[in-house]
């Protein structure tokens, strides 16, 4: 199936100190949390295979106004001790809040790559159908389980909060992000060497590529699993 919803929170991170703590509490903690807040449908996290940041973090949402919805920042301005704890080791953090531009796909693949991009000014229109065509194509010939376009807000990415402020520097904000998933990490070398290039990208309408990962899968939580 493609994205839950037509909003999403993207989150990559690097963590000094202490990784296993990390995990457990974004598992058994902050990603409930979050995916308990209405409107939130699905969240994930994923450990970094290449290229970085280490981690790799998205929630699904119904759509853009859930992420700045009164439930959403009360949680953000008032994070718990174990949070806390955590936000303060967190190091070049990118947090996007973006709308689903497209998504296509068949569930979560357990490989998964990130595509940070930028549209030249007055070529949005012409990427974003190219991307639409691109991205359904992979699907449809099984190079992909799923593969989606989303699209930043940067006003409602840059809204200022509490647990913004425990990290060590502002976040960074992406324009346009591609998130592809796939089976096994050979698939995924295969479409970043041919339909997703960076020549292939550029040629397309983007004025940069500016950051490509891959990474594995370690956790899905679903909005059900917490009832």
């Amino acid at each position: 199936m493609p994205l839950l919803g037509q909003g999403t929170m993207t989150f990559w991170n690097d963590i000094e100190g202490d990784a296993a703590d990390f995990n457990r509490w974004h598992s058994f903690e902050h990603m409930p949390e979050r995916v308990g807040i209405p409107g939130f449908r699905r969240g994930r996290r994923c450990a970094a295979v290449a290229g970085g940041p280490e981690y790799f973090v998205m929630y699904e949402t119904d759509g853009a106004a859930t992420l700045t919805s009164p439930a959403y920042l009360e949680r953000l301005n008032n994070p718990t001790p174990w949070t806390s704890r955590n936000q303060r080791r967190f190091r070049n953090s990118n947090r996007t809040l973006a709308a689903v531009s497209a998504s296509f796909g068949h569930g979560v693949g357990a490989a998964q790559m990130t595509i940070l991009l930028a549209p030249e000014a007055g070529r949005e229109t012409a990427l974003r159908r190219h991307l639409h065509a691109t991205l359904g194509g992979l699907v449809g010939a099984h190079a992909a389980l799923g593969a989606h376009l989303l699209e930043a807000d940067a006003a409602a990415s840059r809204i200022e909060t509490a647990e913004k402020a425990l990290r060590d520097r502002p976040d960074e904000v992406a324009d346009w992000v591609l998130v592809i998933e796939a089976l096994e990490q050979e698939a995924l070398l295969a479409c970043r060497a041919g339909a997703l290039a960076d020549a292939a990208l550029v040629a397309a309408g983007a004025r940069a590529v500016e950051n490509a990962a891959r990474y594995r899968l370690l956790h899905v939580l679903h909005a059900e699993d917490l009832a």
